[in-house]
């Protein structure tokens, strides 16, 4: 498998290999692993592959001037390939990028943010979709965040708290397409200022 990530990145653009190529394939080895066609190790050891091959998209290209934008997943959100993917897209896209890792509480998130100096936080939600400590963990996050931090909010499960990111002013990423329209428009606005 990673023979064939490799030759395609040399084959694809990154949104192309991000988008077209890593994301459906994620999604098809996760509902593969649901219908138990294949077993946890499978799903594991693809997981793994990918996240590695993500690892080596992330590195972002340190310009000094460019945005900073955190990413992770919030407490219990044990799945961190969406987050991967986001920290891909936004390198990509030329922002400073500190890629947390998965499951972190809101005052590990917001600290991260706070000494890096982000312009965004994104956040990754794919399981569960009806965690109860979830909603008052985000809106902690908002209030532990400086008020000129964006909140962007992606994955499969996102949509489950859609009333509470609304209510925080957290801007609810549909896809990777959406991500970066979000991600040039916070890049275009002046720093004081969050859409």
């Amino acid at each position: 498998m990673e023979i064939q990530l490799d030759r395609a990145s040399v084959a694809f653009s990154r949104t192309h290999l991000i988008e077209k190529l890593l994301v459906p394939l994620m999604h098809r080895i996760g509902d593969l692993w649901h219908q138990g066609a294949l077993r946890p190790i499978h799903e594991h050891m693809a997981s793994s592959v990918v996240r590695s091959f993500l690892g080596s998209m992330q590195a972002s290209r340190d310009e000094l001037s460019a945005p900073h934008v955190v990413v992770t997943t919030p407490a219990r959100q044990h799945h961190e390939l969406g987050a991967l993917l986001a920290a891909a897209t936004a390198a990509g896209e030329g922002w400073q990028v500190t890629y947390l890792g998965p499951e972190l509480p809101p005052e590990e998130i917001a600290a991260a943010a706070l000494q890096k100096g982000a312009r965004a936080v994104a956040l990754s939600i794919t399981y569960p979709p009806d965690d109860p400590l979830l909603m008052d963990e985000l809106r902690r996050l908002r209030r532990l965040l400086d008020g000129r931090t964006a909140l962007l909010v992606g994955g499969r499960s996102a949509s489950a708290y859609a009333q509470v990111l609304q209510e925080i002013g957290a801007h609810r990423v549909e896809d990777l397409a959406d991500l970066r329209r979000e991600l040039e428009t916070l890049r275009s606005m002046p720093d004081n200022r969050i859409p």
